[in-house]
């Protein structure tokens, strides 16, 4: 069982690392001039910060739950989240004129990144191996997901390509509002473009589901997955079974076509076409009382945080 402090070291982490990352797009609009430099790194150290955090809930999961998995993770993330440390320090150095920012010197810096990233991006594909076991025993309505893997992936990705060509050795700064670029590197830069906004779009959202996944790791009765089998099976047996397009053949080999019953047509609807029948207007609806989730009529707790529907009639 994941303990509360646990659970909310993950779950806020994760959240801070989304906010940072979605407040930290509007930053280029800015015309505050080289603030802009020193704006980024003080989000980066927070994102770093998160990542720290998030290293430590792990490590208190682990201790609790004794997997291996969340052990690997935990040790990846800490040490990447160790190494962006001294990649921060560094571009703090550059920024204040301490050291000559060189493509030589930057080297070094781009090298240590690369590594960051990499560990973040096998940490959270090995994380998604533990998240599968917990759906699997019943523990969680979540799965193990990609997104964060992809999007640490894109972005090494990224950093690997701009390291062996930098921009600045096919790109003409000179006017900063029109830059230009130089003549066959359009698909370069756009490919570079397309994982760095892939990038934050699967991070965004991967660090998304995993703060869904651990908030109600734990929390999900076992009613909730029965009524899930039991809504399964019941799809299963509506499906049509036989005779495909023109029907059940009877008669043996040369017998003749006898077309599918239209009242038994009637009564394989599609579950999904259910959803899609308007709603009653008169009906009200219900609402978690502990996080307001809206709840299905029959739900007997909220998937959400695994609160008792007090509404439903016993």
């Amino acid at each position: 069982m994941i303990s509360d402090k646990s659970r909310k070291s993950i779950t806020n982490s994760a959240l801070i690392y989304v906010l940072v990352m979605m407040v930290s797009m509007f930053i280029v609009f800015l015309n505050v001039g080289d603030i802009v430099i020193y704006l980024q790194i003080g989000f980066e150290v927070i994102k770093i910060g998160a990542i720290m955090w998030l290293a430590f809930g792990f490590l208190s999961f682990y201790k609790e739950e004794k997997n291996k998995i969340i052990l690997i993770t935990t040790i990846l993330i800490f040490i990447a989240s160790q190494l962006s440390i001294i990649v921060q320090t560094l571009y703090i150095l550059y920024a204040a004129g301490a050291i000559e920012i060189t493509r030589l010197s930057l080297l070094p810096t781009n090298l240590i990144e690369i590594v960051a990233t990499l560990s973040l991006t096998v940490g959270f594909y090995e994380l998604r191996r533990s998240v599968d076991s917990y759906a699997a025993e019943k523990r969680n309505i979540y799965k193990g997901q990609m997104s964060l893997p992809m999007g640490f992936g894109f972005l090494s990705l990224s950093m690997i390509i701009n390291t062996i060509i930098p921009a600045e050795t096919y790109i003409d700064y000179t006017d900063p509002a029109n830059p230009i670029v130089a003549q066959g590197y359009d698909i370069l830069l756009w490919v570079n473009y397309f994982l760095d906004m892939g990038s934050l779009v699967l991070m965004v959202l991967g660090f998304w589901y995993l703060r869904r996944a651990f908030l109600v790791l734990d929390k999900i009765p076992d009613e909730l997955f029965q009524q899930m089998e039991e809504r399964k099976q019941a799809a299963a047996q509506q499906r049509p079974s036989g005779g495909g397009i023109f029907g059940r053949r009877s008669g043996g080999l040369f017998g003749g076509f006898t077309p599918p019953s239209t009242q038994t047509q009637q009564q394989q609807v599609d579950p999904i076409e259910d959803l899609l029948i308007e709603e009653d207007p008169t009906k009200k609806k219900m609402f978690c009382v502990k996080c307001g989730l809206e709840l299905d009529e029959d739900s007997a707790f909220c998937a959400e945080c695994g609160e008792v529907n007090p509404y439903l009639k016993k």
